[in-house]
């Protein structure tokens, strides 16, 4: 199938071009594009899908078609325009095709941020969401808010991502994705960070199955930058006031004290995290998104995370404990009888990118660009955005497990 080119939300008579768009909405972003192997500064131009033209959206214009999941401190809700009670002003504005078009709403707790001190991470996420323009970063579409939430409205993929299609595949009888399915979806993965990291120059920190969207025609999103590190600002020392304990008196005492820099936090999934930030031995950077995204494939190809343990402390023991062997192998569950399951080895150039990517020293990790070029696991499937215009692989979509679910109620009735 072909990936058709997204169209606008707005109708074009309140469209415009570039430069009056970003005189309209006050754009000054800049960010970095390498240009013949140097990074110039420019203004991206904001698509007119992204322009809201002071429409104010509010949370009584959509109606609630599905939950998709939960964060931290925020709901995805897939939404549709709610096209009866919807004014005139804003019906009238916006495309006919997006009035009937399913919308990913991420509804977040202005409380809990608050409370939290994440305003700094929202906003990052909603900025570098609205500066990306390629076909394997989730779009944003607009904003907006309430006295309790705020809202991100973005593309929906009905078709959940990649830890949904493993479950479903599993469940329907097949068994695990296919090596032509996970060669494809990693590869789409790999052309999105590279895009992330050389023209955005943001980390994105937590590349997991669970953050992989997938679309109807097959083919696979980045999502979720709510932990994302713009490497396009630089971090300063600086000190806030905190309220801590006095150890001499026991009495709590405000003190102005040093903010941890956000580049050694923990952030993301303990599973997908890279040793070296476990271990505070470095900044992350990109070879964190490259470690998380050799446990990706690791995932979709086995179906289980290799450090994974019962506990987040004893996985990331795990991690930091570098194993002297890490086992790449398929390993069924247990038979009735309760004998081991059948053990079947990695297809040979998926393990070669696996290894290549799980490296516990970071400075020896490939960077995208170099995965891209030179790993064998991608010989054959067209390089950048064409990729999305390719046939992808066919996949056990949720209407068949939906209408599977409908035959097993009624032979039950």
């Amino acid at each position: 199938m072909t990936n058709e080119e997204e169209p606008a939300l707005l109708s074009s008579s309140d469209g415009g071009d570039d430069d009056a768009r970003r005189r309209r909405n006050n754009d000054t972003a800049t960010t970095v594009k390498p240009i013949d192997g140097k990074y110039i500064k420019y203004t991206p131009p904001l698509p007119a899908v992204k322009e809201q033209l002071q429409l104010a959206f509010s949370v009584s214009d959509f109606v609630t078609v599905r939950h998709l999941g939960d964060g931290s401190f925020s709901e995805v809700r897939m939404v549709k325009f709610d096209t009866i009670r919807l004014n005139e002003n804003k019906r009238t504005k916006i495309k006919e095709e997006f009035l009937k078009r399913p919308i990913a709403l991420k509804v977040m707790d202005k409380k809990f941020i608050a409370k939290e001190e994440k305003m700094a991470c929202v906003t990052k996420e909603r900025d570098v969401m609205n500066r990306a323009e390629f076909p394997g970063v989730c779009k944003l579409y607009f904003t907006f808010h309430d006295y309790y939430s705020l809202y991100l409205a973005m593309e929906c993929s009905p078709e959940g991502d990649l830890a949904m299609l493993m479950k479903r595949t599993q469940n329907f009888g097949i068994g695990r994705l296919s090596v032509e399915q996970v060669t494809f979806y990693i590869k789409e993965v790999t052309e999105a960070l590279r895009y992330c990291h050389e023209t955005l120059r943001v980390a994105h920190r937590d590349v997991k199955p669970e953050n992989i969207i997938l679309g109807s025609d097959g083919h696979v999103k980045l999502c979720d930058f709510g932990s994302c590190l713009d490497l396009n600002v630089e971090y300063k020392e600086e000190f806030i006031k905190r309220r801590v304990m006095n150890e001499e008196t026991g009495e709590i005492e405000e003190k102005m004290v040093k903010k941890k820099e956000r580049g050694y936090s923990f952030v993301g999934s303990a599973e997908y995290c890279a040793p070296e930030i476990l271990q505070a031995k470095a900044k992350a950077t990109y070879a964190c998104d490259v470690w998380s995204l050799g446990l990706t494939a690791y995932k979709l190809v086995s179906g289980k995370n290799p450090f994974r343990r019962e506990t987040e402390y004893l996985t990331m023991q795990a991690i930091e404990k570098e194993p002297e062997v890490l086992t790449y192998e398929i390993v069924d569950d247990v038979d009735d009888a309760g004998g081991e399951g059948n053990r079947t080895r990695f297809d040979i150039k998926l393990e070669d990118f696996c290894r290549q990517c799980i490296t516990y020293d970071w400075n020896e990790r490939p960077t995208c660009e170099r995965l891209l070029n030179e790993c064998v696991l991608f010989r054959g499937l067209p390089d950048g955005e064409a990729l999305w215009k390719a046939d992808a692989p066919e996949f056990v979509a949720l209407a068949k497990e939906e209408e599977e679910e409908e035959e097993e109620e009624e032979g039950e009735g």
